[in-house]
């Protein structure tokens, strides 16, 4: 679902009221019932809840502080519905995490997405050309979207796609049982190819730039000279981002790669939208609640002059956060990242495994990502992976489990529960 469009768009459903207040009955029944399945199934598992909120104390904080800031929203119970539907991505993170073997279902969610909507985008972009183009506002230039609601959408799931394709290849690669066949080679290959010509199609160029990205990170911690430094991790991210603010302000690097991607400085007009929003007169301290900046009408008509159509995100996830949440929000958001390089740089000293190296990618993917895009705290899929990646392992007792306890546990399983 947030890899397409709303099930409400796919049945013909047509909304009642106001669509940015009160949305589609249809999409909040669906959203509801996969939030209480998901709560039933983990009541089944039985997850130590108290060891989940320890190991994840700063997601916690940060999720607890966007639910508190509903209070303070123009419309309290419009944002409270917005957090109860994302707080509906911790659950069914949840789900797949407390699953036996959790990397196995991490990778099987991602590539079922991707051998979908994948082919489906490009069905529809050759032959359904009403379903699949929408027209810029503002130049009247064709984008194509695909499956998606809009190009940037399209983008942002075809790199996940690429990254989950590329972990199976890699997996495939290594597999030297010879149990995995040529054809599932050759269905990696194919699907990557797709999603190259989807990407000629989407002209996101930032979401490019974040697949090469997270592609870049699976590679090169496969090298053994990379991977024996990884505990200085956050000292070589610091130092490489000195470097860049240092090389750039001598030759311009971040202007030579943004022409190379075919836009300009101001990222399509983005430094304008930000300078303005920044401008709207807000409690910088707390911001105007969850999820709630663009609700009110008078604001969006303020930042939207000059505009050929009405601006309804910040295109930027820091600033937005900033926005709905103020001050307090975004450094909690600072941090919550700052904690999960720290925890997916432990697990990976720990466990050594390529999950962590996959989670890391998905870190560097929403860091970067959302310099341009909004994505943080919302039903965004790099929103959702970034959560996979911050939750990563879980400390369960499952009702299988407790039924086992008197046998050893399979060998498979154990190293991939931690504390097991």
């Amino acid at each position: 679902m947030l890899g397409s469009r709303s099930v409400s768009f796919w049945f013909g459903a047509r909304s009642v009221g106001d669509t940015q207040l009160d949305g589609s009955p249809l999409d909040r029944l669906v959203y509801l019932f996969l939030i209480v399945a998901g709560l039933l199934v983990l009541a089944q598992r039985r997850i130590q809840w108290s060891q989940l909120i320890a190991d994840n104390k700063w997601l916690s904080i940060f999720f607890l502080y966007l639910g508190i800031s509903v209070l303070w929203a123009d419309y309290p119970f419009v944002a409270f519905k917005r957090w109860f539907k994302d707080a509906g991505n911790i659950i069914l993170v949840l789900v797949i995490l407390s699953e036996e073997d959790p990397v196995e279902a991490t990778r099987a969610m991602f590539l079922r997405c991707a051998y979908v909507l994948v082919p489906l985008s490009v069905l529809v972009i050759k032959y359904f050309p009403d379903l699949s183009r929408t027209y810029a506002p503002w130049t009247g230039a064709v984008e194509y979207c695909g499956v998606s609601g809009s190009k940037n959408m399209l983008g942002s799931t075809l790199i996940l796609y690429s990254i989950a394709l590329l972990w199976e290849a890699l997996e495939l690669h290594d597999d030297q049982s010879g149990a995995r066949k040529r054809f599932e080679k050759s269905s990696c290959v194919l699907f990557l190819g797709m999603i190259a010509w989807l990407f000629l199609k989407a002209h996101s160029q930032t979401s490019f730039a974040c697949t090469l990205l997270g592609g870049g990170i699976l590679l090169a911690m496969r090298l053994s000279f990379i991977r024996s430094r990884a505990s200085r991790i956050e000292i070589y991210a610091v130092t490489l981002a000195l470097l860049f603010l240092l090389f750039n302000s001598v030759f311009d690097i971040a202007g030579i790669f943004v022409h190379a991607l075919g836009r300009n400085l101001t990222f399509t007009g983005r430094t304008e939208i930000w300078q303005r929003v920044l401008g709207v007169p807000i409690n910088p301290l707390i911001g105007t609640g969850y999820y709630s900046f663009w609700l009110d009408p008078n604001r969006v008509e303020k930042v939207s002059e000059g505009f050929f159509f009405h601006l309804d995100e910040a295109h930027n996830g820091y600033i937005e956060t900033y926005l709905n949440g103020g001050l307090i929000g975004a450094f909690l958001l600072v941090v919550l990242i700052a904690f999960a390089l720290r925890k997916i740089k432990r697990d990976f000293l720990n466990e050594g495994d390529r999950f962590s190296i996959v989670r890391l990618a998905f870190l560097a993917i929403a860091v970067v990502y959302n310099f341009t895009e909004a994505a943080f705290d919302r039903q965004s899929f790099v929103w959702f992976a970034l959560l996979l990646a911050i939750v990563g392992r879980l400390r369960q007792v499952t009702l299988a489990q407790e039924g086992r306890r008197d046998q050893p546990e399979p060998h498979a399983v154990a190293p991939l529960i931690e504390g097991s």
